[in-house]
């Protein structure tokens, strides 16, 4: 299970929309603009410490509307939320929050409401419940954008909406994770930015065997390739030896004399002999080749708290169900970004943030990152897993999956941070951002 909590964090709590029908009593709440970090929300026209607006005898066919500057003065991109909460108002039910049409828009376009799809100010407060609140738009870094929000009494209302009034927040916000998270993949390496995984490149992972028959009488070779460390080809023979042995006698010239029953004199000729011994022996003999083996693809995550986490003894899983562990105790500030790689020889292709932290695993990720598709599994040093993704034809975590990107793109969060455990969460990026 994931451990993870997605959180509207609060710009501000001060756009207070009350609503009086028929009653000239106007209603003050809170303030009108706040800042969170390095976002800052503006209410057109309304000064610090007083209300958004505040409306009497709004009468059927009546309309408010206003409108709010939101600036991303961050140096990353933002998914901008909001949350309408019902704090007061005059009148059983029907309640006047049930007629009054709602409709949020951006740059001209209906984001909520309108063509968007019709919405009541009660679904603005039903909507709103969502942990991620009401999502709007994607703020780039450094950029400004505006939001209206109206407010119409229908012409066709009914008397029974006489002497209401319903008065609400409206909190505006960025949606972000509260744990680490993956927040971008290269898993489809083109020539320009090094080699795949070696199983990508049909070089077969962990130890491979393959026999060599027919080099010489009794010889059985074997090549041995750790994929992981570094290719070794070792070649043992069994050895044959032959013996061969001919000999030869030859005498010649022989004579006998006095042959007639007593000693007998024998002259013998000359005598010579040969012995010839053959042997044969096969060598036993090794190579090895020193190179590593390459794999530049790479994995990137984001620490969007506002804590400083130690990466000490995580793990990270694929499909292989090999496990790699973060070594040493690197330290992830809040904003910041890991780069994790099986060696420092993949960014000498990449023009990656030098903000951002480089993690050599010293071996590849799990067996490599399938380009047909794959999973990961971040866990933090008790075992408990903070994310999880898959992409491709692996569904285990995401159905339907990351779809698979075009060779030498990523995919990668829409902005980062943004998590709703999902495969919408993510987009193909080409090029790839490395640290950013």
């Amino acid at each position: 299970m994931k451990k993870k909590i997605k959180t509207l964090k609060t710009v501000s709590l001060s756009l207070v929309l009350g609503l009086v029908v028929n009653l000239a009593i106007p209603i003050f709440v809170n303030n009108s603009s706040q800042a969170l970090g390095e976002l800052d929300v503006v209410w057109d026209g309304v000064a610090d410490g007083f209300p958004i607006f505040v409306v009497g005898n709004m009468l059927p066919g009546d309309t408010e509307s206003r409108n709010v500057q939101v600036n991303n003065g961050g140096s990353i991109a933002r998914l901008i939320s909001v949350k309408g909460t019902r704090t007061g108002g005059v009148g059983a039910d029907p309640k006047l929050e049930t007629v009054l049409d709602m409709v949020i828009s951006g740059n001209g376009t209906d984001l909520y409401g309108g063509t968007a799809g019709a919405k009541t100010v009660e679904d603005f407060f039903a909507d709103s419940l969502d942990d991620n609140g009401i999502m709007l738009s994607i703020l780039g870094a450094g950029d400004t954008t505006s939001y209206d929000f109206t407010v119409t009494f229908p012409q066709s209302s009914e008397n029974e909406f006489q002497a209401k009034s319903v008065i609400f927040d409206i909190t505006i916000g960025v949606v972000v994770s509260e744990n680490i998270i993956i927040n971008e993949v290269y898993y489809q390496v083109d020539s320009s930015h090094g080699l795949d995984s070696p199983a990508d490149r049909g070089v077969g992972a962990g130890n491979v065997s393959a026999i060599i028959a027919d080099n010489g009488a009794g010889s059985v070779n074997t090549i041995v390739i750790d994929i992981d460390n570094r290719c070794r080809i070792v070649q043992v023979n069994n050895s044959t030896i032959s013996n061969i042995v001919g000999v030869g006698i030859n005498t010649g010239g022989n004579s006998a004399n006095n042959n007639t029953g007593g000693s007998v004199d024998i002259n013998s000729g000359s005598a010579s002999a040969s012995v010839k011994i053959a042997n044969s022996v096969n060598q036993n003999n090794s190579a090895s080749c020193k190179k590593p083996v390459q794999n530049h693809e790479w994995i990137e995550l984001f620490n969007p708290t506002n804590e400083t986490v130690s990466l000490k003894n995580w793990t990270i899983v694929d499909n292989s169900g090999i496990s790699r562990t973060i070594p040493g105790n690197r330290k992830l500030k809040p904003g910041q970004f890991a780069l994790i790689s099986r060696d420092n020889s993949t960014w000498r292709f990449w023009d990656e943030d030098p903000a951002a932290i480089k993690i050599p695993l010293g071996k590849q990720i799990g067996d490599g990152l399938d380009n047909a598709g794959d999973r990961l599994i971040l866990s933090d040093s008790q075992g408990d897993v903070i994310d999880t993704l898959s992409y491709g034809n692996d569904t285990s975590i995401f159905n339907p999956s990351v779809p698979l990107v075009s060779l030498g793109s990523s995919f990668e969060r829409l902005v980062p941070g943004f998590d709703t455990d999902a495969a919408s969460d993510f987009e193909e990026r080409n090029p790839p951002t490395p640290g950013n």
